[in-house]
C-alpha cells in the first residue's frame, strides 16, 4: 500500500515505533502525517515522501543526506528533525509537530499585518535560515505555507533543504526548484540556488505580509516567472503606509542581481534588527484623503498594538479601551439644529425677510432686515414713537426680538457648561478606568539570550524586579544565558512586579559508560540516571564471554551524548552448542579430522583388537550428544591382534618345539626339510622357525619350524 497518497494507514504502526492517528496536509513531494512515537510517547509529524519519489535511489538519497544535516540544526525557529527511516518501501521523516497553523493561515485570515509584527515574523524566519546558511544549506522554497505558526506565538520554518521534487500544483512551474511567487531570477534561471536566493525569497514574503499580496502577479506561471526576471519588486509603501526603512529592506532583499541583495539570511537577520530599533516609536505616515485609499491604509485593527503571541495565535482582545470609532461619536441634540428647535418656538418669533423664500423660515437670533416709513423717520432717534404707532409696534418686536435672545443664549450657555462637565466627567471615568483597567500595567521586557546580571538590569530599567527561577538545559541557548521567563516578554504586569527567569545549563550531554562485560540489568542501572536508554540489539555465541554479558556497544565510552540518547548492545549466548558426530567403526583418521573441524578437541588412543580391522575406530567417548568448542573427545583406534614375541625354539626337539609355541598363542607348522629321507621327524631337533625368535607376531598366527 502506498502511505503517501492514502488516508488509511490511520492507526498504523510505521517501523514498529510511529502510530499515525491522522492526515495532517498533501504536498507535491510528500504526505504529511499526525503521528505518535510510542517509544517516547510525543507527538509527532510524519512525512512520507510519495512513492514515485521513494522510487529514486538518488533522489533518496539526498533526501536522508539533507534530513541529517537539518538534523544538525539548532535554532528555536528550525522544525526539528527526529528520525528518518523506511517501513515497507515508505520512505519517512519524523518531524517536531506544532500545534498550530501555517503563516499563509494566517494571511488568510487577517489580510496583512502591521509593520512592527511583520517583522518580528521576519526576524523568526530569518533565524532560522540564517542557521541553516551557516551550516550550508539552502532552503530552497521559503514562502508562507512552509512557515509555522505555532499557538503560543512561536514561529518556526519547516522542509529545508527538502524542496527538490517538482510539484504537480498550479504555483509550481515544471523543472524550476521553488514556488513561482516567491522564486528567485536566478533559479526561474535554471541556475543553482545560494543563500542571496532564500534572501530574495523571504524579501518577497515580506513584502506579502506587509501589503497582503505578492509584488509579481499574473494569469499564468510564465508571467510571474518573466516578472521575477524582468521587473523591480515596488516599494511596499506603494500599497500600505510605512517608514522608508522599511522599503529599504524589501528593496535591497529582493534586488534582481544576487551581489545587490544581503549576503545570507544572517546579514538581512541583523538589517531587520537595526530597522526596527530605529524605527521604534516613528508614526507611519498618514494616509492620503482618498476614502478608498485611506481604506486600503487602514491598520489592520488585529495588529495595532498587540504582541506577536496575541496577533498570530488568535488571542486579541475586540476592541480597545478608549478608542472611539467615527460612528461612534455623539450627534448633535436636536434643540441645537434649525428645523426642529424652530418648529417648537412661538409663531410670532418667525420673520420673513425681504431675502426669504417662500416656505422657508430663519431663527428669531438671525439677522434682521427691517424697514421704517417716512414718518418713522421723522420722529427723531431719541423720541418714543407714538403708542400704536408703525415705528412703536417695531420697537415693541424688537423688544421681544432681544429678551428672546437673552433667554436662548442663556440656555446655550447653560447648555454648553452642562455638556463641557459631561465631557469631563466622561474624561476623568475613562481615565480612571484605564488607571485601574492597564494604565498602572507594563509590557514586560524580553530577557531573552541575556545574562542573568544584564537581565536585571533590564527588567529594573523597565520598572520590574527579575529574580532566579531555576536552571534548566537547553540546545539553542548557550549556557548562563536565560531560556525563558514567566512571565513571557510582552505580557502587561503591575509596575514593580517580578519576573521569574530561568538560566540554561547549555545542551544536555552524559558521558556514556563502559557497557562492556556488564549484564543488561548492570548497564540499565548505569544508564538510569544518566537518562540513557540501553536497547539489545542482537544476541550472539561467544567461545570465551559467558551468557547475559554484553559484548559489543553502539556509542564508545567516554563519547558525550544527548538526553534519551539510544545506546545498542550486542549480548553473549555463551558458547555455541556443538552436535557430537559417532565414528565408531569408521576411519580413525576421518574422525580425528572431523571432530577437529567441528572445533572439538580430539583424543586418539590405539589398542589391539582381535575383532576390529587396524585403522578404524573401536569407541568413541562421548559417542552422541552434543557439546562446546575445544571440548575433548577420546577415540580408541584399533591397531589389529595383539602382537606377542614369538619363543625360540631352535635346537628343541619337534614335539616340544610344538609345545612351546602353542602354549604362547601360536600355532606351529613342522617342515621336514629332507622328506625324501623317510625320516619321521619327531626325534628330531629343529634346525630354524620363522618368523625368526623375538619376531612380534600376532598371537594365532603360525609359526614354521625346519627341521631335518
Amino acid at each position: 500500500m502506498d502511505l503517501s497518497v492514502s488516508d488509511a494507514p490511520v492507526g498504523r504502526l510505521l517501523d514498529g515505533r510511529y502510530r499515525i492517528e491522522a492526515l495532517l496536509a498533501r504536498g507535491g513531494m510528500a504526505t504529511v502525517y499526525k503521528a505518535t512515537d510510542t517509544r517516547l510517547d510525543r507527538a509527532v509529524a510524519l512525512k512520507i515522501m510519495h512513492a514515485e519519489l521513494a522510487a529514486d535511489d538518488d533522489f533518496v538519497a539526498r533526501f536522508i543526506d539533507e534530513a541529517r544535516a537539518v538534523a544538525q540544526l539548532s535554532d528555536p525557529n528550525v522544525v526539528n528533525v527526529f528520525d528518518q527511516g523506511e517501513d515497507s518501501g515508505a520512505v519517512y521523516l519524523a518531524m517536531e509537530y506544532i500545534n498550530g497553523r501555517t503563516l499563509r493561515d494566517v494571511l488568510h485570515e487577517r489580510g496583512r499585518l502591521g509593520a512592527d509584527l511583520a517583522l518580528e515574523v521576519a526576524e523568526s524566519v530569518l533565524s532560522a535560515l540564517a542557521a541553516a546558511h551557516r551550516a550550508g544549506i539552502v532552503h530552497r522554497d521559503v514562502k508562507p505555507e512552509n512557515v509555522l505558526v505555532g499557538n503560543d506565538g512561536r514561529v518556526k520554518v519547516a522542509d529545508f533543504g527538502l524542496a527538490r521534487a517538482n510539484s504537480s500544483s498550479s504555483k509550481t512551474t515544471r523543472g524550476l526548484l521553488g514556488t513561482v511567487s516567491y522564486i528567485s531570477p536566478e533559479q526561474a534561471l535554471g541556475e543553482r540556488a545560494t543563500p542571496r536566493s532564500d534572501v530574495y525569497s523571504a524579501g518577497i514574503m515580506l513584502y506579502e505580509v506587509l501589503t497582503g499580496k505578492t509584488p509579481h502577479e499574473g494569469p499564468t506561471d510564465f508571467v510571474v516567472v518573466r516578472s521575477h526576471i524582468d521587473d523591480d519588486v515596488p516599494p511596499p509603501s506603494e500599497a500600505v503606509p510605512l517608514p522608508p526603512a522599511v522599503d529599504d529592506l524589501v528593496l535591497t532583499a529582493t534586488a534582481r542581481e544576487p551581489m545587490e541583495r544581503y549576503a545570507d539570511a544572517g546579514a538581512f537577520l541583523n538589517a531587520i534588527r537595526s530597522t526596527r530599533a530605529a524605527i521604534a516609536g516613528i508614526p507611519l505616515p498618514e494616509p492620503d484623503d482618498d476614502p478608498e485609499l485611506t481604506a486600503v491604509h487602514a491598520e489592520p485593527r488585529d495588529s495595532a498594538g498587540v504582541t506577536l503571541d496575541e496577533a498570530l495565535a488568535g488571542t486579541v482582545l475586540a476592541g480597545q479601551v478608549g478608542r472611539v470609532e467615527p460612528d461612534e461619536r455623539t450627534a448633535p441634540d436636536e434643540d441645537e439644529t434649525g428645523d426642529e428647535a424652530g418648529d417648537a418656538a412661538p409663531a410670532d418669533d418667525r420673520w420673513a425677510g425681504e431675502d426669504s423664500q417662500p416656505g422657508s423660515t430663519r431663527r428669531i437670533d438671525a439677522p434682521l432686515s427691517i424697514r421704517f416709513t417716512e414718518d418713522d423717520t421723522d420722529a427723531g432717534a431719541g423720541a418714543a414713537p407714538p403708542a400704536g404707532s408703525r415705528a412703536a409696534r417695531q420697537a415693541e418686536a424688537r423688544a421681544r426680538t432681544s429678551s428672546h435672545r437673552r433667554t436662548e443664549q442663556t440656555r446655550g450657555r447653560r447648555g454648553l457648561y452642562l455638556f463641557l462637565f459631561v465631557l469631563l466627567l466622561a474624561i476623568g471615568v475613562a481615565t480612571a478606568a484605564w488607571w485601574y483597567g492597564s494604565g498602572r500595567w507594563e509590557s514586560t521586557p524580553s530577557l531573552l539570550g541575556l545574562t542573568a546580571e544584564q537581565a536585571e538590569a533590564r527588567a529594573d530599567d523597565s520598572g520590574f524586579n527579575a529574580v532566579n527561577g531555576g536552571e534548566q538545559y537547553s540546545e539553542s541557548v548557550e549556557a548562563g544565558q536565560i531560556v525563558s521567563t514567566d512571565p513571557a516578554p510582552g505580557e502587561r504586569l503591575l509596575g514593580g512586579a517580578e519576573i521569574s527567569y530561568v538560566l540554561s545549563l547549555g545542551p544536555e550531554r552524559y558521558e556514556v559508560p563502559e557497557l562492556v562485560g556488564q549484564t543488561v540489568d548492570q548497564a540499565n542501572e548505569l544508564a538510569a540516571p544518566l537518562s540513557m536508554i540501553i536497547r539489545v540489539e542482537d544476541e550472539v555465541y561467544h567461545d570465551e564471554v559467558e551468557a547475559g554479558l554484553i559484548l559489543t556497544q553502539s556509542v564508545e565510552p567516554g563519547e558525550q551524548v544527548r538526553r534519551d540518547t539510544e545506546v545498542a548492545v550486542t549480548v553473549s549466548r555463551g558458547p555455541q552448542p556443538l552436535e557430537i558426530e559417532n565414528f565408531t567403526g569408521r576411519s580413525a583418521d576421518e574422525a580425528q579430522a572431523a571432530l577437529a573441524e567441528a572445533g572439538f578437541t580430539v583424543d586418539r588412543q590405539e589398542q589391539s583388537s582381535e575383532d576390529v580391522e587396524a585403522g578404524l575406530v573401536i569407541s568413541q567417548d562421548p559417542a552422541t550428544g552434543s557439546g562446546f568448542r575445544n571440548d575433548e573427545i577420546t577415540i580408541v583406534v584399533s591397531s589389529g591382534p595383539e602382537l606377542i614375541e614369538v619363543p625360540n625354539v631352535r635346537g628343541e626337539r619337534v614335539e616340544k618345539a610344538e609345545e612351546i609355541l602353542r602354549e604362547a598363542g601360536f600355532v606351529p607348522e613342522a617342515v621336514d626339510l629332507f622328506p625324501e629321507f623317510g625320516s619321521s621327524g619327531r626325534g628330531d631337533r629343529v634346525q630354524n622357525q620363522e618368523p625368526a625368535a623375538g619376531t612380534p607376531a600376532p598371537r594365532g598366527s603360525t609359526v614354521r619350524i625346519i627341521y631335518f
